[in-house]
């Protein structure tokens, strides 16, 4: 999809927020995926999933992998944490195969930071990299 070499710090790209300020996201594109920065405050109950501050589980048909960069974070996986509960911090990769239920939530004081990578592009999320669009533009 993109053509265009696009350079950008992250940290300084438009946000969306959600959960009351909770959790701060922007996107980027790539050919055959989205990749998603989430900021997310401690004790917000949320680190991905839109539902998940609700308590439900998240579920979609795209393959999500997350790269936690700092923080801690604690994911749930699977229905009822069939598939484990897991403490991961800095450096954690965690894979979520499409249509596997899964829960995260900050662990401890500090802001977790971590990059989502999603595949094929979810289109619920291209607004996110309106930034990157508008460079296409230009």
């Amino acid at each position: 999809m993109p053509t265009k070499p696009y350079v950008v710090d992250v940290t300084k790209l438009p946000r969306q927020y959600r959960f009351g300020g909770a959790m701060s996201e922007t996107a980027v594109l790539m050919d055959h995926c989205i990749l998603k920065f989430s900021w997310g405050r401690p004790a917000s109950g949320e680190m991905s999933g839109r539902l998940a501050a609700a308590g439900k589980p998240d579920v979609h048909p795209w393959d999500q992998c997350i790269v936690l960069i700092s923080g801690r974070v604690e994911v749930t996986l699977g229905d009822n944490g069939s598939l484990g509960t897991y403490e991961c911090g800095p450096g954690y990769y965690i894979y979520i195969p499409a249509n596997v239920p899964h829960i995260g939530r900050v662990l401890g004081d500090e802001e977790a930071f971590g990059v989502d990578v999603f595949a094929p592009i979810r289109e619920d999320y291209l607004d996110m990299a309106k930034h990157q669009l508008d460079h296409e533009k230009a």
